[in-house]
């Protein structure tokens, strides 16, 4: 999208001042589409959030400790059976069409043939397996039932992938909205209809299907993509292809649902629920993160193809606002925990209060996360990050293993909280610090010192009505990144400039 030509070796030591102007250039280019891409996904999920974050108090105080605890295990037994319908197709999917667009009609339709066939498997063998281990009748249901959701996952997926690849982020936003109103429409009506956590799962399958059939029909009819090419013949190849990032996607599962099938396994149904509350918290405030690294992944390989050297600067401002995000939210959360837990969910998920203040400190990590394996994907290095991946995900489990058998909920939360820290450690010295902000640190120390500041004024006035120790910290963190220099006014100019300015996703198309 850029009009600039790029330098034929910008890595150069040499390299002459006009590749020095056309690199800025391009650094522009992928930051304001990265920008405009971030504000329609940032805006839609801002929106999706405040309310999802209703709906999960709702739904969490509506089913109690016990039940929320049952409908957190079938839907992460669940996801761990779902990985094995995509091995890795989803990424590496965005990545080729991405590079060329040209890809989608061969890629799209394949990738769902080989969905739909693995979803027909896992229906088969999760619920058998869910029976097998002893899960109660209602449980083995609602894996039945969730289970047979991956065919409609089988569908979206690719979908959502094509349009990533098209940076068309505007209409997945959209998407997603009318997902999560579908969802918590008919969420509502089924649980009070008395049809417990069934009902939710049975809501959300219905969200996605409506999703399925508009990205379908913006592909086709807004978006032109046709001449579809089905080959079977092209199976092994796309299996074989994708197979690192299945990989690291099945170790991701395993990081993320790891611990609440062993808690269903381990100990009781309201400890999950304790557990999950908190952890459902966390996942809220990760869709930031996930938003940002969504929109600048394709941005990054069409960028990286073009001029590698315009990599580090989107990177290294992208770990900069993400750690902006993130450092103020883990320690305010931690000093403001047992009010907010209280408040939330009432005296009956008091034991979630240590949980939410552990978990927290995972949040730098989650964050971070998103964007490196993003960025290792850029550079093609999906082999040795699936071995990091795998490498951590046994990690994670060794420790769970060790943790919650000792000290229940806590020592998940001790898991999640080292488990994420080591893998982040993984990933930057995969891709390399000087990829990443090289010997710019200073602006990262200034953020840290702004949100130790803040939490030191909060601490000292926690006894205020909650709603006020939110206010305040907040609008002393501003203050303090300001004066600190952890960002500045320019900046924030540039990149609401960045966010308002005209043109169409559709440039990229």
């Amino acid at each position: 999208m850029s009009s600039s030509t790029p330098a034929a070796s910008v890595v150069r030591r040499e390299e002459s001042a006009s590749s020095s102007a056309q690199v800025g250039s391009l650094d522009l280019s992928v930051i304001a589409v990265v920008a405009r891409n971030s504000a329609f996904v940032l805006g839609a999920q801002v929106a999706i959030k405040i309310m999802a974050f209703l709906f999960n108090v709702y739904v969490v105080r509506r089913l109690g400790a016990v039940h929320f605890g049952q409908y957190s295990a079938v839907i992460a037994y669940v996801t761990i059976f779902g990985i094995f319908t995509d091995l890795g197709m989803a990424p590496y999917s965005v990545r080729e069409m991405a590079e060329d667009h040209r890809r989608t009609s061969w890629l799209l339709p394949n990738v769902i043939a080989i969905r739909l066939l693995l979803s027909l498997v896992v229906i088969g063998i999760a619920p058998l397996s869910a029976y097998w281990l002893g899960e109660g009748r209602e449980m083995v249901l609602g894996v039945l039932i969730a289970s047979a959701g991956q065919l409609l996952y089988a569908l979206q997926g690719p979908l959502d992938s094509a349009l990533t690849a098209r940076e068309r982020l505007d209409y997945i936003a959209a998407f997603s909205i009318i997902n999560q109103i579908v969802f918590w429409g008919l969420g509502v009506l089924f649980l009070v209809g008395g049809m417990g956590f069934i009902g939710l799962i049975l809501a959300s399958l219905v969200g996605v299907g409506v999703t399925t059939v508009l990205s379908g029909w913006v592909l086709l009819n807004r978006l032109g993509v046709r001449r579809f090419a089905l080959s079977a013949r092209r199976w092994v190849g796309i299996l074989r292809a994708a197979l690192p990032f299945g990989i690291s996607s099945l170790a991701g599962v395993l990081l993320r649902r790891f611990d609440t099938v062993l808690m269903s396994v381990l100990l009781t149904d309201a400890a999950v629920g304790w557990y999950n509350a908190p952890y459902s918290l966390i996942t809220m405030m990760l869709l930031l993160a996930q938003s940002i690294a969504i929109a600048l992944y394709p941005s990054m390989v069409r960028g990286y193809q073009t001029d590698s050297g315009s990599l580090r600067s989107v990177v290294g401002r992208s770990i900069r606002y993400l750690l902006l995000i993130a450092l103020p939210v883990v320690v305010g959360g931690t000093i403001l925990a047992d009010r907010l837990i209280l408040l939330l969910y009432t005296e009956e998920f008091a034991p979630s209060i240590p949980v939410l203040r552990i978990t927290l400190w995972a949040l730098p990590s989650l964050f971070l996360l998103e964007l490196l394996g993003r960025v290792a994907n850029t550079l093609h290095l999906e082999r040795p990050a699936a071995k990091i991946n795998v490498l951590n995900a046994a990690i994670t489990v060794v420790l769970n293993l060790i943790l919650v058998p000792a000290v229940g909920v806590v020592g998940a939360a001790l898991a999640l909280v080292v488990g994420r820290a080591i893998r982040l450690l993984q990933f930057w010295l995969l891709v390399g610090n000087e990829r990443l902000v090289g010997r710019q640190w200073q602006p990262l120390l200034r953020i840290v010192l702004a949100a130790g500041l803040m939490g030191g004024a909060l601490f000292l006035l926690r006894d205020l009505p909650l709603l006020s120790c939110i206010g305040i910290g907040a609008g002393l963190y501003a203050v303090l990144a300001l004066g600190l220099r952890a960002v500045n006014i320019q900046e924030l100019r540039q990149l609401g400039q960045a966010l308002v300015r005209r043109g169409s996703l559709g440039e990229a198309v």
